[in-house]
């Protein structure tokens, strides 16, 4: 298994939580290759000079320019292409943070995609590719955000690969990509998702609380947006620093 851990930026700077996020997890992370996955338009100076050990692996502006532009990168063939020469990608977001590295297990499990889970889940009425017409199925997931995920690239551009169309109508509607990931990955019949328990010990996001204490116990591997849901949560688990005073 060899992962690569993929960083998405878009600014010419950090700000400091995102900042202090990343140093924690870069050092957690380290001697694991890694790149910052950014536009060809960005002035790199920052990240050069703060981060030397991490690559530039340079995208089509406009795949930076929004939200919506984002998810198309990631529901793009050709963005797994980049990295076939690895095992997994870690998409680790600046608001997100990786406490330890656990990525041989993890990539050792049997899952193709790795996100923190949904304690409410997502609904859809998928209506598209083999499940078109009288086919159509009403589905609720409840994995796995995309913040911070390790996916399989093969099995990755493989499941692109077998829902042409409901990709296709991700990227025009621009929709969540994760979600792609996770209501075409439950349909297919090659690609494995975890249950919320599994999910959780990987990564966290909404309820962390909650989800500590059904799941044994485990504090995840890392999380997303930690500073936005729970922050007293996470700073237990953090080192301290005074970005972290008040939370």
């Amino acid at each position: 298994m060899n992962p690569i851990v993929l960083v998405p930026v878009y600014r010419p700077t950090l700000p400091p939580l995102e900042q202090y996020s990343l140093d924690l997890s870069l050092a957690a992370l380290a001697g694991r290759p890694a790149a910052f996955v950014a536009p060809h338009g960005l002035d790199r100076r920052y990240y050069q000079q703060r981060y030397p050990q991490v690559a530039f692996a340079a995208f089509d502006d406009a795949f930076f320019a929004s939200i919506p532009g984002y998810n198309r990168l990631l529901l793009d063939v050709a963005f797994y292409q980049r990295f076939a020469a690895h095992s997994h990608l870690l998409i680790l977001q600046t608001d997100a943070v990786v406490l330890r590295d656990e990525l041989d297990a993890w990539c050792a499990a049997p899952y193709d995609y790795l996100g923190a889970p949904w304690p409410d889940g997502h609904e859809l009425f998928v209506n598209l590719d083999r499940f078109g017409g009288a086919n159509g199925k009403r589905m609720k997931v409840h994995v796995g955000n995309g913040g911070l995920s390790l996916r399989r690239i093969d099995k990755c551009t493989a499941l692109l690969r077998e829902f042409p169309q409901a990709a296709t109508v991700f990227c025009q509607t621009g929709s969540n990509e994760d979600l792609f990931f996770a209501f075409m990955g439950a349909l297919s019949g090659d690609f494995v998702l975890p249950g919320e328990i599994a999910a959780s010990r990987f990564a966290m996001e909404l309820r962390p609380s909650y989800y500590l204490a059904v799941n044994g116990g485990h504090a995840p591997m890392g999380g997303h947006a930690w500073w936005k849901y729970e922050p007293g949560f996470w700073k237990a688990l953090l080192p301290a620093s005074p970005l972290l005073d008040g939370m």
